[in-house]
């Protein structure tokens, strides 16, 4: 067995994002599969998409912002989309019994949650400012 010098520093945990992997873009630590090397592909997704937008010459933040937009709605689609397939399983009734009030219960949560999230995308085109020429006055 070999031993660690002591003047040689040793690993008291670190850093928890050295040791899980990425933040998302709620601040939780993502300890998922990947870790650290998915947020290394994540961060080169991001890079090219940039260089995408600047080989195109659309540099302009309006090109970012599209592909920032889609980089990050495929993956949330995606990860919502994995999750309702799980969900599915639980309507097995070899393995599972549930109540009628267990199963609406579930699906008014989604739904509701769903509306909110529709509710959100539409309120956000309404009320912000999308032409500049929206903001002058002339009389």
């Amino acid at each position: 067995m070999t031993r660690k010098r002591s003047n040689e520093p040793q690993d008291d945990g670190g850093d928890l994002m050295d040791r899980t992997g990425q933040v998302d873009d709620f601040g939780v630590v993502d300890t998922g599969p990947g870790g650290l090397a998915k947020a290394i592909e994540d961060n080169e997704a991001a890079e090219e998409a940039q260089s995408a937008a600047n080989l195109v010459g659309q540099t302009d933040r309006a090109a970012v912002k599209r592909a920032n937009f889609s980089r990050l709605a495929s993956k949330r689609v995606t990860g919502v989309l994995e999750r309702l397939s799980v969900l599915k399983n639980l309507a097995n009734t070899n393995t599972y019994d549930w109540t009628e009030d267990q199963q609406r219960k579930i699906f008014d949560t989604i739904e509701s949650h769903l509306e909110e999230t529709i509710e959100a995308f539409i309120d956000a085109k309404k009320s912000k400012v999308r032409d500049k020429s929206q903001l002058r006055f002339e009389v």
